[in-house]
């Protein structure tokens, strides 16, 4: 049905269809990424050179960007020039509204709204914040996701973030006046492992606020959720926290816009499972990767993935091995449904093309019989002209299944020739 050029012609058509659809349609994952994080300080940083090493062994450069935190991280996916690529952004700073194109790929830690105060500038233990209204409190600078999420906070309680007693201070200023008795209170939105943390847990004179109305601000913030404490949890040692307290946290989300490559997201969720599922003080194992408590829209291939673990290709195969058989699958499903039919439909074009062939040589085999009945004719002109049908027959390209029909055709023209010569001999007789 197929002669060995067809075959070959298909052959190189359907890969140049495929290279096509591979390049345009399903293309590649970058070889390489930017991740935002924060200070060098800070445990974004921290992770995120976690996952840089991680990625690298997967084939992926990776760069990490050191930034101001959240705010800063926030603006730069939101700028599609900056080529950031993931980040790390404090849960309850932004909504889906303010960055419509960016997405949550999962929660990677706990990220409480510490509230450290001195315990000789208070009668009795704070819990509200109103407690702290009329007292020197460091709110954290402006751009950070600490200032951020307290300003959010403090609307909610109605209260005015630019009084002259609420200072903008970073978290080292804070501490260092806080320990002098400069200031009264600091608010800080760190994890627990941070190194400033360490050194609030074992300083006796600082305490940390139990927030009786915690339970009041997640349902109105998103990404915001409750945390209880347990006595002596943060430091034995130490006995902090001196009883069980209730805190605000946010979580430290990995973010993305919503054009990151399906394949990096797979490597991403992949990597973070291995690197996030340890217990911590604050999280029992598996809590992280986490779906919950996020602040933009969820990834649909992340939550898929958190919630049956990574795809068969990738469970078994090098990264980048699974990548091109999932690409190719990708593209292979469609193709067949397209092509499929096509080649069905083929073999009807080919036999068309070949019989149309035979009809225009019988067609002038026609007109040439008719010539020869009404006997008005130029013998040689005649003669040539079935010469030429004669050599344009033997010259078809057919299949094997059309060799009776090229016999056919040269029986007809060899008994149009006799019947031409033997007229020709009647007329010299």
């Amino acid at each position: 049905m197929f002669s060995p050029r067809s075959v070959t012609a298909i052959a190189l058509l359907f890969l140049v269809i495929t290279s096509l659809a591979l390049h345009y349609l399903v293309p590649a994952p970058p070889r390489k990424i930017v991740i935002a994080t924060g200070g060098k300080t800070g445990q974004y940083y921290r992770l995120g050179n976690e996952y840089k090493e991680a990625f690298e062994k997967n084939g992926i450069q990776v760069e990490v960007l050191v930034t101001k935190g959240s705010i800063e991280n926030l603006e730069l996916l939101n700028d599609s020039s900056s080529k950031v690529d993931l980040a790390f952004v404090q849960s309850g700073t932004a909504s889906a509204k303010e960055y419509p194109q960016i997405q949550s790929l999962a929660g990677v830690f706990y990220e409480p709204l510490w509230i450290i105060y001195r315990e000789k500038s208070f009668k009795a233990s704070p819990d509200i914040l109103d407690d702290l209204v009329k007292k020197k409190v460091s709110i954290g600078v402006s751009g950070s996701g600490t200032r951020k999420l307290v300003e959010r906070i403090f609307e909610l309680d109605q209260i005015k973030t630019n009084t002259p007693n609420f200072l903008e201070l970073n978290t080292d200023q804070s501490l260092a006046k806080l320990q002098a008795g400069e200031i009264d209170a600091m608010f800080i939105s760190v994890n627990n492992r941070a190194q400033i943390m360490q050194k609030i847990f074992a300083d006796p004179q600082l305490k940390i606020m139990s927030f009786s109305k915690a339970y009041g601000y997640p349902p109105r913030i998103k990404g915001l959720s409750v945390l209880h404490v347990k006595r002596a949890t943060l430091d034995v040692y130490n006995d902090s926290p001196s009883k069980d307290i209730l805190m605000l946290s946010s979580t430290a989300e990995l973010v993305s816009r919503k054009d990151l490559h399906p394949a990096i997201t797979s490597l991403v969720m992949d990597l973070s499972i291995d690197l996030l599922a340890q217990a911590d003080i604050l999280n029992a194992e598996k809590d992280f990767p986490s779906p919950n408590h996020l602040s933009f829209d969820a990834n649909e291939d992340a939550q898929k993935i958190l919630r049956d673990g990574p795809g068969f290709l990738h469970r078994y195969l090098p990264f980048w091995v699974a990548v091109w058989i999932d690409r190719l699958f990708r593209v292979a499903i469609p193709l067949a449904a397209i092509l499929i039919p096509l080649f069905n439909f083929i073999p009807s074009i080919l036999q068309y093309r070949i019989k149309y062939k035979f009809a225009m040589i019988y067609k002038e085999l026609r007109t040439i019989e008719s010539q020869v009945n009404e006997g008005g004719y130029d013998k040689s002109h005649l003669n040539t002209n079935l010469q030429d049908l004669l050599d344009r027959s033997m010259a078809l390209k057919v299949s094997q299944f059309n060799t009776k029909d090229v016999y056919d055709l040269l029986a007809h023209i060899g008994d149009v020739q006799r019947r031409v010569h033997e007229m020709k001999k009647n007329l010299i007789e």
